[in-house]
């Protein structure tokens, strides 16, 4: 005896390459012999609480949404005991529901990581940055504090460009265009999504950033027509939405009740905004970064070459390469940086913080710093207290 036919309403914006690879991921699973006939909405205006009703009427048994913004939809839906899967977007009324729902979700976590070994394992960088998304989306979030973290966890800083640390800001390309100049170059950015990175790039073109050299950019979602159209061409990581779609189909027709499925991402495709990781990044960065948890202690170039087991004149040659700066250029940068962190945010003495921040003698460090930055340790402190 065949088996009921079953009406599925799937809500899924098809603008960009995460809801189609959803739907194909959908029939995907269909394809493995199950009976579903599909009613497909694609925009919010479609997709309302009149059409819920509608589709309740006509016998819908599932749902799938993956549109935002849809609250009254979900809050008709709320007030039914059909099963339904959400995609990636906030669950409203459904929460409260006793018999419950699936959320199926790009792992946003994993993406944030990645993008950090991803930017770290080329080795080019000086520092790092987080665009996050206009709105307080909570995968904006996510992605961000991974992001930070993992860059935190290797001895690194994460410069955030998103709602947390500009409220209201995000929108103003004025104050994008300052926080791109402001930051240290060579930087790498993790874009929260392709949209996002697409807008940094044009603002990097007008006003002469350089792409790679000054900015590396990846963004997330992989679509080809932000990627394969931007100038240059944007590098992306590409999260498994075709997976997300076959679980969410999977989970619907195996009666869902309240669980989380996240889903990691697929690959990251190097395109002309980043570099090609190498052998000589990988040194570089994990230079880098001993250098970073040690340039307190006593340091020298030819320590650091010893501990990554490669000559001094090799390491050299890889840091002008790919920084522009031989080893000790950058173990005195690093010093440099945390007397300064050290004169704004402290009361010690200039005499305590030369030997906390790895300077042996303090006449070299007053003289280091009046050239650096034009001005007397005391003079610079009193300006920027």
């Amino acid at each position: 005896m065949k088996s009921k036919t079953r009406h599925i309403v799937v809500a899924l914006r098809m603008a960009g390459i995460a809801g189609q690879d959803k739907l194909s991921g959908i029939f995907e699973y269909l394809s493995e012999g199950l009976r579903w006939n599909l009613a497909i909405y694609r925009t919010q205006n479609e997709f309302t609480a009149e059409t819920v009703r509608h589709e309740i009427r006509r016998g819908a048994d599932g749902f799938v949404i993956g549109l935002t913004n849809v609250d009254d939809a979900l809050a008709e839906i709320a007030r039914t005991d059909i099963p339904v899967v959400i995609m990636n977007v906030d669950p409203g009324a459904l929460a409260d529901r006793k018999c419950g729902y699936v959320n199926v979700k790009s792992d946003a976590e994993a993406i944030g990581r990645e993008a950090a070994q991803t930017l770290l394992a080329q080795g080019v960088y000086r520092s790092y940055g987080y665009a996050g998304y206009r709105t307080d989306a909570d995968w904006s979030h996510e992605r961000g504090r991974a992001f930070r973290d993992a860059l935190q966890k290797a001895g690194f800083i994460g410069r955030m460009f998103d709602v947390s640390h500009f409220p209201d800001r995000t929108e103003d390309r004025d104050t994008l265009v300052h926080w791109l100049r402001a930051l240290p170059k060579p930087c790498g950015i993790l874009a929260a999504c392709d949209d996002r990175a697409y807008e940094i790039i044009d603002v990097c073109r007008e006003t002469g950033i350089k792409i790679p050299q000054e900015v590396g950019i990846l963004g997330v979602n992989n679509d080809p027509l932000l990627c394969e159209n931007s100038d240059p061409r944007l590098s992306s990581i590409q999260p498994d939405f075709r997976r997300e779609g076959y679980l969410a189909a999977q989970a619907l027709h195996h009666a869902p009740r309240n669980r989380d499925i996240k889903v990691g991402l697929r690959q990251v495709v190097h395109r002309e905004t980043t570099y090609p990781i190498s052998t000589s990044g990988k040194l570089v960065q994990n230079a880098i970064v001993f250098i970073s948890k040690n340039a307190h202690q006593p340091l020298t170039a030819r320590m650091v070459a010893e501990k990554m087991k490669v000559s001094r004149s090799l390491l050299d040659l890889r840091f002008r390469q790919l920084q522009g700066e031989t080893v000790r250029e950058v173990i005195s940068r690093m010093r440099l940086d945390a007397v300064k962190h050290r004169l704004a945010t402290s009361r010690d003495t200039i005499e305590q913080i030369s030997r906390d921040c790895g300077w042996e003698n303090i006449n070299s460090l007053k003289n280091f710093f009046r050239k650096a930055t034009g001005h007397s340790m005391r003079d610079w402190r009193t300006d920027n207290k």
